[in-house]
């Protein structure tokens, strides 16, 4: 810490405003100009002032610890949806025992988490529901929880499946990556030049690009010539999709039947898969297929498949079952009522086998990558979106981009009868299937994961002590009053609480991890 060597004391005989040889100095009939007012501490950060004086209010109120227990399910949400009715609560015989209406409760409502999956418009919802999938994907291959059994002597392969090429696209290769290299969308490795080498097109654009295309750059995924790309058999493909990945999975049961009597075994296949858009606005797919057997005295019982069966079969069936699917769409006027071909991309799987020592998948962050990815939605492609009217689709479908042109073939091609559903997701180019499906014996279910949350809350953080048989019964008679925070005071005053939760819980998960490395140093 360094000190100045100026006196303190005014050299000149001047008043002067403040202390110290560096203070201004005025003449005798001049009048000091005033200093600036001391900022507002709230608005310095980022606070209106408005949104303050409404959450002090709240705090002043003398109820504001009941209502912050009140809205503790929902704090974090950012638009939350109140609910107004009546409650009842019954026990195991059916008799009444009393009824709660909300209008006895804090601000009349309940408050209940928006439930929206997508990061970009709830982050705290969307960490809900990656934390289900994790939890649920990591079941179905370690097993050993939720009354599954162990799972790491069952075969397991993670794939990926893309879609076909509808028009060269700009994109990014990275041919090896840097040992730190851990993130996908934050990579900085060198990449190779996007396309060094093509012609002109008819419409006199150049299909050729020599630049080293950044995670960020929005070129990504945007096609060379917008007239030669083929903007409505990408949409059909993504509205096809579903059903292109049903067939496939029932080929891959056909074909795993076929192996089973040449081996003479019974085997089953169970998957969960999870669909991600990429830059250029098309979907493809990540699929685990775990490899079970069959006990008869026992169906629904959860066994390894016979050591006579391989990696290498299993790879061989989902490889033949992913080539040999394929089909054509329904006809459309604007085909000249023909439809278009649906299939795969033909650069083939990418397979990566599970559970083998070795092997080329890490289980945890196996898991983590795809619980990632349900949390995401169009992002990638530079726009994020809500359902689409005639005015919306006006606003957003510019024909002089490439996500303008994917909306406008969505909404035109969804004018015929019988394709109406590529209008209703047209803000999602197309698709319209669920972002994460698996077999019901693969793992448990979201509706476990949520029945889970409830006793956790019910019994007050003590689960064991929950008994099905003795609990009551709650009849919700609930109706829909409103969505989001009824001030941005109050909604400051959640997230804050919310925020402030976290950290405990986060600096709890903490002390205990020190504990553990104190009383067993080498486990640390």
């Amino acid at each position: 810490m360094s000190s100045s060597t100026l006196p303190l004391t005014p050299t000149t005989t001047n008043p002067v405003v403040g202390a110290g040889e560096n203070a201004e100095t005025y003449w005798p009939w001049a009048t000091p100009t005033p200093g600036p007012a001391p900022a507002d501490p709230d608005t310095q950060l980022g606070f209106d002032p408005g949104e303050v004086a409404t959450a002090r209010r709240r705090v002043r109120s003398g109820q504001f610890p009941e209502w912050l227990d009140h809205v503790s399910a929902a704090a974090a949400c950012t638009r939350p949806i109140r609910l107004s009715g009546q409650i009842d609560v019954r026990n195991r015989d059916g008799q009444h025992m009393h009824t709660i209406d909300t209008n006895s409760m804090p601000d009349g409502v309940i408050y209940t988490p928006c439930g929206n999956r997508r990061a970009s418009v709830c982050p705290s919802c969307a960490e809900v529901y990656r934390r289900d999938t994790f939890q649920i994907i990591r079941a179905g291959l370690e097993g050993n929880r939720y009354g599954l059994p162990p799972l790491g002597q069952h075969i397991a392969i993670f794939l990926t499946a893309t879609a076909p090429s509808f028009g060269p696209v700009h994109h990014r290769v990275v041919k090896t990556h840097a040992a730190d290299c851990k993130s996908r969308e934050r990579c900085t490795c060198r990449a190779s030049i996007c396309r060094p080498f093509g012609n002109t097109c008819p419409h006199g654009a150049e299909i050729r690009c020599t630049a080293r295309h950044k995670t960020t750059d929005p070129a990504l995924g945007t096609a060379f010539c917008l007239d030669c790309y083929d903007y409505a058999g990408h949409v059909t493909w993504n509205h096809d999709a579903p059903e292109l990945w049903r067939r496939t999975v029932q080929e891959v049961d056909r074909e795993l039947e076929r192996l089973g009597k040449r081996l003479g075994v019974d085997l089953r296949r169970r998957h969960v898969k999870v669909y991600e858009f990429q830059a250029r606005g098309v979907i493809h797919y990540h699929a685990i297929f775990r490899l079970d057997g069959y006990n008869p005295d026992c169906p629904s019982a959860i066994v390894p498949a016979d050591r006579i069966v391989t990696r290498a079969m299993f790879a061989s069936v989902l490889e033949d079952a992913f080539d040999k699917t394929s089909y054509t769409s329904a006809p459309h006027p604007a085909n000249g009522d023909n439809g278009w071909h649906i299939g795969w991309g033909s650069k083939g799987l990418d397979l990566k086998h599970i559970n083998v020592p070795g092997g080329d998948a890490n289980l945890t962050k196996l898991t983590g990558y795809l619980a990632k990815y349900v949390t995401k939605g169009t992002e990638v492609t530079g726009a994020s979106f809500r359902r689409f009217d005639d005015l919306a689709v006006e606003l957003h479908a510019d024909p002089a981009t490439h996500v303008g042109r994917m909306i406008r073939a969505c909404w035109d091609l969804g004018q015929a009868d019988g394709w109406e559903r590529l209008r209703r997701y047209a803000h999602q180019y197309g698709h319209g299937g669920h972002i994460t499906t698996k077999s019901r014996g693969f793992s448990v279910t979201f509706a476990f994961k949520r029945m889970e949350r409830v006793i956790w809350r019910r019994t007050q953080g003590f689960p064991h002590l929950w008994d099905d048989q003795e609990a009551d019964l709650v009849v919700y008679r609930l109706g829909y009053e409103a969505t989001g925070w009824i001030t941005t005071g109050d909604a400051l005053l959640a997230n804050s609480a919310a925020d402030a939760a976290r950290r405990r819980a986060h600096a709890l998960d903490l002390a205990d991890l020190d504990q553990a490395a104190t009383a067993h140093p080498l486990a640390a």
